[in-house]
């Protein structure tokens, strides 16, 4: 398949809901490199301090939104202000066991969210938007 991401990033507090996210990226040879981060605050904190390391940074992030400390809304409105700092474009896919409208809708009113899905999230699901992005 010749449409793999060069760097996936999983940003969920939950270790199953990141296993199961990674394993399914494998399994589909979506990604070259897949990493986790189970807190906002850490991805964060890494593209803050390393915004030019381009290979290193995500091509795509899988965001979860209900995380404790630093949520999904609030990486959102950070990553907002300092990805015009950032070496190259970042796509967020926001993945959450949320289906309510509110949260849909909050989510779609960013542009830098390109899609919302449901968990959980089917191999065929992710490689639709993975392969489309």
């Amino acid at each position: 398949m010749g449409n793999r991401i060069p760097n996936i990033w999983i940003i969920d507090d939950d270790p199953m809901s990141s296993f199961m996210l990674k394993r399914l990226a494998e399994l589909g040879e979506l990604a070259d490199i897949i990493t986790i981060y189970n807190s906002a605050r850490a991805a964060l904190d890494y593209l803050q301090t390393n915004p030019k390391a381009t290979n290193q940074l995500p091509d795509i992030i899988l965001l979860d939104i209900y995380m404790p400390v630093v949520n999904g809304w609030d990486f959102l409105s950070k990553f907002k202000e300092i990805k015009g700092t950032l070496s190259k474009q970042v796509d967020i896919m926001v993945v959450s066991s949320s289906d309510h409208p509110r949260d849909i809708n909050q989510a779609q009113s960013f542009e830098e969210v390109m899609a919302y899905v449901t968990k959980p999230v089917s191999l065929e699901r992710l490689k639709e938007l993975l392969v489309r992005s």
